[in-house]
């Protein structure tokens, strides 16, 4: 084969590969697919814990007295309209949250869109390829982060982004800036590190321009406004989280980070490095379009929030690693870029595709497939030794012994809390506490324990689910809980978890 002939087969063969990518069939496929993974699995820890919340908030319990939780009250306010919505119409909240979340989905994609097409001119077989790559890494790549909160403040935020990519050409309406804005500061309002995410990018549309007259653009004002009164509004009405949550948060919670070594070998911190580092490399020499470098800055932005929060989760980490793939998109769709040879054409091919096509591993797409249970076995032994729709309670560290357990089996959560997260973190920040913390540390944990007692006592659950042997004997030495579990019984093992049943 000459190379002349070579070449027209590797023309064809790309022509054929666009035109596959580009196609509106593997659009609606690829929607066929999210939609089937949320039904084939379930909701994770965090969404179920922040659905309860909002349940028992609208059953009339007080939001950060009666039930807790060290986030803002945004985060199972997000929920509160499936939660309602499921209620009206006798449906799960489940169900409800994963229908809610497809359509915020379309709404962004298509509010989004409908930003860009005013910025860089493209071609239908551009655009249709940025719709599939938008629909696999939104919809089918999330897996179990599937409604978590960063995966709807990557959404809230994503409009907002495309209004800052979009200039260059006849602007989109002042009105939809100022809509594009408002969804960003919805986003900001349910994690205030997400702020980052926008001011990055901003900063360096500054740069790139040479003027802070920039900054005033409406998109940014809208945000910064609406950040301000969402959050001012949701702490007005529910005062309790700055008076009891916030401290907490601030002096417990956020402080309890993950040891540096164990981040870095159990996070995706390393993978987005590597990616990033492709990209800088990728990148040399090529003018990045406004779409990449909007898309890259913000990533930065959430990659930053990540490190700040110090947990290595990967909801924590999927808004920066899905920004930095549209980044890597931008640039393979040649946004104002050199074109594609060397070692640019090699990552791209090596590091980038492998890296874009591996995204719903990185987020556990094994677990979502097989219903993958948090702890294996947990559900079916205390289905084994539990009265129907039983009131459950856990002693444990992490919310993922209780939740989503107790949804699954038509259960009550008992307790104001969703785990004993605080005993549990002040058992870390105690080795390197001083005297005067450490006596504050130890009135945390104190009264974190006294209330699982009370809520043991008064709630009275069917169900007690203790982490294992080694905490629930740690945890009823302390006088806070002693005789706690005096009305209870062991009936069943799942590994090291015990499950204790009330026997009056």
């Amino acid at each position: 084969m000459t190379v002349l002939e070579k070449s027209a087969r590797a023309s064809v063969e790309s022509d054929g590969l666009a035109q596959l990518l580009s196609s509106p069939l593997l659009g609606v496929a690829l929607a066929v697919v999210a939609v089937a993974q949320q039904l084939i699995g379930h909701i994770d820890c965090d969404v179920s814990w922040f659905s309860t919340f909002a349940e028992k908030v609208l059953d009339g319990r007080v939001a950060y007295v009666e039930v807790s939780d060290p986030n803002p009250p945004a985060a199972f306010l997000s929920l509160m309209p499936a939660v309602l919505l499921a209620r009206a119409l006798h449906l799960p909240t489940e169900a409800m949250v994963a229908a809610l979340v497809f359509f915020a989905a379309a709404g962004s994609i298509g509010f989004s869109f409908l930003l860009l097409r005013h910025g860089a001119a493209r071609s239908w077989r551009e655009w249709m390829q940025l719709l599939n790559a938008a629909i696999f890494l939104l919809l089918v790549a999330p897996e179990i982060v599937f409604a978590e909160r960063e995966h709807i403040a990557l959404l809230a935020l994503l409009p907002l982004l495309a209004a800052l990519a979009a200039e260059g050409r006849a602007p989109a309406p002042r009105l939809a800036h100022i809509v594009a804005g408002v969804c960003g500061g919805l986003a900001v309002a349910l994690k205030p590190h997400f702020i980052l995410a926008i001011a990055l990018p901003a900063l360096a549309i500054v740069l790139r321009e040479r003027s802070v007259r920039a900054l005033l653009r409406a998109e940014l004002i809208a945000a910064a406004l609406a950040s301000v009164a969402v959050t001012g509004a949701t702490l007005i009405a529910f005062p309790a989280y700055v008076g009891e949550a916030l401290p907490l948060a601030l002096e417990v919670y956020g402080p309890a980070r993950d040891e540096l070594g164990h981040f870095l070998a159990h996070s995706l911190a390393l993978a987005y490095v590597a990616l990033l580092a492709g990209f800088v490399v990728a990148a040399r020499g090529a003018a990045l379009g406004r779409a990449s470098l909007v898309a890259l800055y913000s990533s930065l932005g959430f990659f930053a929030a990540f490190l700040l929060q110090g947990k290595g989760w990967m909801n924590h980490a999927y808004p920066a690693i899905v920004l930095l793939l549209f980044a890597w998109i931008f640039l393979a769709l040649r946004d104002r870029a050199a074109p594609v040879a060397g070692v640019r054409a090699a990552l791209t091919k090596f590091l980038f595709v492998p890296a874009l096509l591996a995204a719903p591993a990185y987020f556990g797409i094994v677990e979502q497939l097989t219903d993958h249970e948090e702890h294996e076995g947990l559900l079916a032994a205390v289905a084994a030794v539990a009265p129907p729709h039983p009131r459950i309670a856990t002693i444990a560290s992490q919310l993922d012994f209780g939740h989503p357990l107790t949804r699954r089996l038509a259960g009550e959560w008992v307790g104001r809390q969703n785990a004993l997260f605080v005993t549990a973190a002040v058992g870390r920040l105690l080795e390197a506490a001083g005297p005067e913390q450490r006596e504050r540390l130890e009135a945390r944990r104190s009264a974190d324990l006294a209330a699982l007692a009370e809520d043991i006592r008064v709630g009275r659950p069917d169900i007690i689910v203790a982490e294992d042997r080694a905490t629930r004997e740690w945890v009823l030495r302390r006088p806070e809980m002693a005789g706690a579990l005096d009305a209870y019984r062991l009936a069943k093992r799942a590994g090291d978890i015990e499950i204790w049943r009330r026997t009056e």
